[in-house]
């Protein structure tokens, strides 16, 4: 499949494609349907992300990911800040139906997918409502709080998924990915967030207007006010920051 957009953007110590939301799909797909031997790893950055900017483990497992896409508001203002011209917002809970979708069609059948994360039973309700919604098989469900990994793992890998979603919240499950690399499948690593949580409508989506002015943030803060508000409020720092960062090396390359 042809890459429309092929350049690189810097927002801190993250680096991104410069890809607009279908050109991620598109990756994305092709990454899950390419003959491969090891898992490729797909992750999402948002402003938990950046306000995790300085853990470097977190930095080292995206640095490490096959893609990387933008999935909030502010981190597509910093990248066009940067200088992107594609890079458009790519919520995970839109896209990933869109990635299931694509899959499909490129395979030709029912995608099998395993589930890993979220409390004890999330992860089978989410099934339930992926299964419903057409073209997916799931073949595995653990939840996110187990102590040794290492049976999880083997039975995930023997149900040979074509994608494995991780949601055990960010940074944790980029990490996860990336201490268990060798031993997932050869899949499609999809982390995911808090997407388990809207599929089963424990968790509203903002109104359509929200999400397409990029401010889906308010409703969420709207709906978890003591758990998200530090978040986003962090966010505006963070984002403050690496605007001013940006700027100024954008200015020193100029004048270089």
């Amino acid at each position: 499949m042809p890459e429309r957009h092929t350049d690189s953007v810097a927002i801190g110590p993250f680096v991104l494609p410069d890809l607009d939301r279908r050109a991620v799909c598109d990756r994305a797909v092709a990454l899950a349907t390419d003959d491969r031997a090891s898992a490729a790893c797909v992750y999402a950055l948002h402003v938990g992300g950046l306000n995790d900017r300085r853990k470097r483990d977190f930095v080292e497992a995206m640095r490490a990911a096959d893609l990387v896409y933008a999935d909030g508001g502010s981190t597509v203002w910093l990248g066009r800040l940067a200088g992107a011209k594609h890079l458009e917002r790519a919520p995970t809970t839109d896209i990933g139906w869109d990635v299931l979708a694509g899959i499909a069609r490129r395979r030709g059948r029912t995608v099998r997918v395993a589930l890993v994360g979220g409390p004890e039973g999330l992860a089978a309700r989410a099934a339930t409502v992926l299964e419903e919604g057409g073209d997916t098989q799931v073949v595995a469900v653990e939840h996110g709080f187990h102590d040794d990994w290492s049976g999880v793992l083997a039975r995930v890998r023997a149900t040979d998924p074509d994608v494995v979603v991780v949601g055990l919240g960010a940074p944790r499950e980029m990490t996860w990915c990336e201490s268990h690399r060798a031993e997932l499948p050869p899949a499609l690593i999809l982390t995911c967030g808090g997407w388990f949580g809207h599929l089963v409508g424990d968790e509203r989506r903002a109104p359509t207007l929200l999400r397409r002015s990029g401010l889906e943030w308010i409703a969420r803060v709207a709906q978890a006010p003591r758990r998200l508000g530090p978040r986003y409020v962090r966010g505006v720092m963070s984002c403050m920051v690496l605007a001013a960062q940006t700027t100024i090396r954008r200015a020193r390359a100029v004048v270089a």
